[in-house]
């Protein structure tokens, strides 16, 4: 219970950061009770807007000498809801100032950002230096660095390039993670993530915000790969698709310019009309590097393992993995698949995303998709129209596979419809946590969906890190 009333509160955290960035005001705190998902925001008491880490931990310091609940919120693209806190009582942190590209060193290769800045700015600025970093799709524009890393068990693949973070934990005290100043005071530079000390910065990744606030990041960088080249094939059954994936992992890693991407016929037909009707896997590799030589010589390997393997290529196919091709020397933009205003324009989506085992997904995938086709024939039952199904799956790496089932409806201001596709995503991952998958979004419902999954000793293991570092439960209470 805190100690302070609702104006000593705001006159305190106004002297951290000043006037304009502290509110009580009803409006702008209704606004932070909605995000990008059917699951909501958060109800805060007073809202917060810090810019630099010196200002978070000021924060916190005050809100853990005082037990007052503090909520963070990035860049408000959840699928899973935000972290609900205390209704009525949070300290909400909007994380949206500390937006800034602090350095990208070209010589280094690595490029340090505030947490709060949105993906698609901060892959705007590398690019422009000639540098490529790993993003999502589709929210790229929405979503902040923290919270992807926070909430998307490190991004679903920038976890690999993140060598060090800054983070406040609970009780205001700043932490450098990393081999680099984080382990060695007269080291100026990010250069490694494991020399001098255990991997700290993996405890601060996918952890839903739960053992700290991330600030600043510092991640390694690639050189941009100005060459692209497609190949897409379609396979008649799954496990020839499957066939195709074990057989292009076992030679490249997929991540990051290497993916192999897997579409169900109902993506297809959203892609290319018509193309939906036969139940058909259409599988897409892509080759993206640094010389027309190379990458030929890895879209011939791709070839001849999709031509073995009984893979059939048309005219139309041919015609869109040449629109996604880039030979270095051109200034053609590379073809953008979808994104947010694509996937908008399918109407109110029921995401149904998955992560499972590579080798396990020939078994359940048709189970998931029998659990989908079951419940849109109870939602047409009720009167609501789905308008699109979207089926997609990709290696992120050799062992597992992640994906979607997604459903798209018709009619996005029915409160009743926004209910049952509320439902229909839960229970999905209900489902699916009964057959083993973890997903991968650790947000919101589907962080505490993943706990009730945990082994003993693991459970044990993070309430201790969790106690240990935030011993009055005030960040994000709730979670997990």
């Amino acid at each position: 219970m805190s100690t302070l009333n609702l104006k000593e509160l705001t006159g305190k955290l106004q002297d951290i950061v000043g006037q304009p960035y502290v509110t009580t005001d009803t409006a702008a705190r209704f606004a932070y009770t909605q995000d990008a998902s059917v699951f909501g925001g958060t109800e805060a008491a007073i809202v917060v807007r810090p810019a630099s880490t010196e200002e978070v931990s000021k924060i916190l310091s005050l809100a853990y000498q005082h037990r007052v609940p503090v909520v963070v919120r990035g860049g408000g693209s959840s699928i899973y809801g935000q972290p609900k806190g205390v209704p009525g009582s949070n300290i909400l942190i909007d994380m949206g100032r500390m937006n800034r590209v602090l350095d990208l060193d070209a010589h280094n290769m690595t490029v340090s950002a505030q947490c709060g800045i949105i993906m698609g700015k901060l892959q705007h600025a590398c690019n422009s230096e000639g540098f490529y970093i790993f993003t999502p799709a589709a929210p790229v524009h929405t979503v902040s660095l923290g919270g992807w890393m926070s909430g998307a068990a490190g991004g679903g693949g920038i976890w690999w390039e993140t060598i060090s973070l800054t983070v406040v934990l609970p009780d205001g005290t700043i932490v450098k993670t990393g081999g680099g100043p984080g382990t060695n005071i007269n080291q100026p530079l990010y250069y490694s993530r494991i020399i001098g000390g255990p991997d700290l910065t993996g405890m601060f990744i996918g952890d839903g915000g739960a053992f700290g606030i991330k600030t600043e990041a510092t991640i390694r960088l690639v050189g941009l790969p100005p060459v692209t080249r497609a190949s897409i094939f379609e396979f008649s059954r799954l496990e020839q698709a499957l066939e195709l994936v074990e057989a292009h992992v076992r030679q490249v890693n997929p991540h990051p310019f290497n993916p192999v991407l897997i579409f169900g016929p109902g993506a297809m037909d959203i892609f290319m009309p018509g193309a939906g009707e036969e139940e058909k896997f259409t599988v897409m590799g892509m080759m993206q590097g640094h010389s027309v030589e190379e990458m030929e010589a890895r879209k011939k390997a791709f070839d001849l393992l999709g031509n073995e393997l009984g893979g059939m290529r048309t005219e139309a196919l041919d015609a869109m993995a040449e629109a996604m091709s880039k030979s270095g020397d051109e200034d053609k933009p590379a073809m953008e698949m979808w994104g947010l205003s694509f996937f908008n324009g399918l109407g109110l989506a029921a995401w149904l995303p998955f992560t499972v085992p590579r080798v396990s997904l020939h078994e359940v995938y048709p189970k998931l998709i029998a659990w989908r086709e079951e419940r849109l024939k109870d939602a047409a039952s009720r009167g609501f129209e789905c308008r699109a199904r979207f089926e997609f799956f990709a290696p992120s790496e050799q062992c597992s596979v992640t994906g979607e089932i997604d459903a798209f409806f018709k009619d996005t201001d029915t409160p009743e419809l926004r209910a049952y596709v509320k439902d229909m995503i839960f229970d999905f991952q209900k489902f699916t946590h009964a057959l083993g998958f973890v997903d991968l979004y650790n947000q919101g419902v589907m962080s505490n969906l993943n706990a009730q999954c945990w082994s003993p000793g693991f459970r044990s293991l993070f309430q201790t890190l969790k106690k240990g570092l935030d011993p009055h439960g005030i960040l994000n209470p709730g979670l997990w």
